[in-house]
């Protein structure tokens, strides 16, 4: 059975990547060696490890011990039946069960209020990427700039493992083409929402939601509320090595859901490898300035957008914009925070090729823009 086309672009284009992945990862990590030895990874960073202490800090040194309920010779006798200062000590109450989270949402006991709200929240994030693309007929140059904060909610249905959610706000601008009509700009406002169950499990779960408004705001209609999301299983099957599978929603014209599924392999502490379709992705330890480390990257993702839009002499439409993207950069951050595939920002360089304008009411009015190149960076991200 023959793929259909968008499908088809987005599996090359995860097979170029697993292949530029897995052709340079073989030519860094593993270092020659004559035929006895054996293959070692190689370390980029001094890895020593001091163990834990041996020996008694208060034994044979003179100095008192420090005190502690119940022994003989420090004089605090007995641990308190009750606090030295207020009422004794009773079981919590449980909210009541008409509360919006009465011990079921955020854990149990926990009342939120508007204080705690922004005591969740996180860096806020912020993005722009810049595709520039001539002035032909066809030509269509976009700039996409993204900002949001994120709140992370402790305990999520007492899972012990937080929910993220990010109120977000997107402006994507547009120049060209000549041919066909289309507005300056389109705005997304939307609500994004992440869950993990606990990854230290040999299985757990990886699901994610967003919904919001997608649209030029000169027109609203039921194609303008969209919903996204995933839903990932994750198993471990190595230390380092992870199996994914599920299926990714787009809700767009063209394609509306995707079988997600890769292998995740993390060879050295320096080295990630994300074998994951439609979003591969390869970074690599490359330096450290000051407190933060520098890591390099290769990936490919399938971008663009899709907005109801007014058209000049055309009733109202839903219309995607979709391309593939081949990025390389540089990502930075805490070490611990880069090994574990998180950062503090990050700026890079791609090309963006097999891009197409779609229109739902008026598919003969699609189009092909040509190939072009692409600059981005944000923080937070």
């Amino acid at each position: 059975m023959l793929l259909p086309k968008p499908t088809f672009d987005i599996v090359r284009l995860s097979f170029i990547v697993a292949s530029l992945s897995l052709t340079f990862d073989y030519s860094v990590i593993l270092t020659a060696a004559p035929a006895s030895a054996s293959i070692r990874f190689a370390s980029y960073q001094d890895t020593g490890n001091l163990g834990d202490p041996t020996f008694d800090a208060y034994e044979n040194s003179g100095a008192p011990r420090p005190p502690a309920f119940g022994d003989g010779g420090s004089g605090l006798g007995s641990a308190p039946g009750r606090p030295w200062f207020g009422p004794e000590y009773t079981a919590p109450r449980d909210p009541p069960n008409n509360s919006l989270f009465s011990g079921n949402l955020f854990g149990r006991n926990r009342r939120i209020t508007a204080f705690d709200i922004f005591r969740f929240a996180e860096t806020p994030q912020i993005q722009y990427a810049w595709i520039p693309d001539g002035s032909s007929g066809n030509s269509v140059s976009m700039g996409e700039f993204d900002v949001s904060v994120v709140f992370a909610f402790p305990n999520f249905m007492e899972s012990e493992q937080p929910i993220y959610v990010a109120p977000s706000f997107g402006l994507t601008m547009f120049e060209g083409p000549q041919s066909e009509e289309i507005p300056g700009q389109a705005y997304s406002g939307f609500l994004d929402m992440q869950w993990t169950s606990d990854p230290t499990q040999r299985f757990y779960a990886d699901l994610g939601l967003t919904i919001g408004v997608h649209s030029d705001f000169n027109t609203l209609t039921t194609d303008s509320l969209r919903l996204t999301g995933h839903a990932l299983a994750n198993i471990s099957l190595e230390e380092n090595t992870t199996l994914k599978f599920g299926v990714m929603y787009f809700d767009r014209v063209d394609i509306k859901l995707l079988p997600a599924f890769g292998v995740f392999w993390n060879p050295h502490p320096e080295i990630r490898i994300d074998l994951f379709f439609p979003r591969p992705r390869m970074s690599q330890y490359y330096t450290s300035l000051n407190n933060y480390d520098v890591w390099w990257y290769i990936g490919g993702e399938y971008g663009g957008g899709s907005w109801t839009m007014k058209r000049t002499g055309v009733a109202s439409t839903q219309v995607d914009i979709n391309d593939l993207r081949l990025v390389t950069g540089f990502e930075f951050g805490l070490a611990e925070q880069l090994r574990l595939g998180r950062h503090i920002g990050f700026i890079e360089a791609g090309i963006v090729f097999d891009r197409e304008i779609i229109y739902k009411n008026t598919p003969a009015d699609n189009f092909s823009p040509g190939t072009t190149v692409m600059l981005r960076a944000g923080l937070g991200y």
